[in-house]
């Protein structure tokens, strides 16, 4: 994934990368393959020389990861590839199409997004900001193969072939 890519190396050249990045691609990534919360923060502190307490819990535990129940944000911070493309340039020379839920070339945040609103939809269905989502997932034809991708996909990063 060059996003993941780009913003690592970023983060080892720099010990920083931006706000906005680690939402949309550091966090959104933690949230959406169900990274242990607190072990995400820990690996934030760790890697960011600006890693301030009062910056880092609320942006990662409330915002990034969603782990507070919602009590700082009304719904998650999530997103597919299709958005990180229209916000960011990440998509052009990546292996992986944002537009693709599933198959080898599909991205892997496309796959994950969908999987994740899944997971989440019983919870989800309680919010009126998640009713959108959750509508959209049930008219995907193709569930059962992006269940089936996601798996792959999660195997994959574990053992860092994504």
């Amino acid at each position: 994934m060059n996003c993941v890519a780009k913003e690592v190396e970023a983060i080892h050249d720099r010990g920083w990368t931006h706000h906005i990045p680690r939402l949309m691609i550091l966090s959104n990534l933690a949230l959406i393959t169900g990274t242990n919360p607190q072990e995400f923060l820990d690996w934030m502190r760790e890697q960011f020389v600006d890693a301030s307490e009062w910056v880092m819990v609320p942006n990662v535990i409330g915002m990034g990861v969603h782990a507070d129940a919602g009590q700082m944000m009304t719904k998650p911070y999530a997103a597919g590839g299709a958005y990180i493309s229209r916000m960011t340039n990440y998509c052009k020379g990546c292996a992986y199409n944002p537009k693709e839920r599933t198959g080898e070339t599909a991205c892997p945040f496309t796959t994950l997004y969908w999987d994740f609103l899944d997971r989440n939809s019983a919870a989800f269905a309680k919010n009126h900001r998640m009713f959108q989502q959750n509508n959209g997932l049930k008219r995907l034809s193709d569930f059962p193969e992006v269940r089936k991708r996601a798996q792959q996909v999660l195997k994959g990063l574990d053992k860092g072939e994504i």
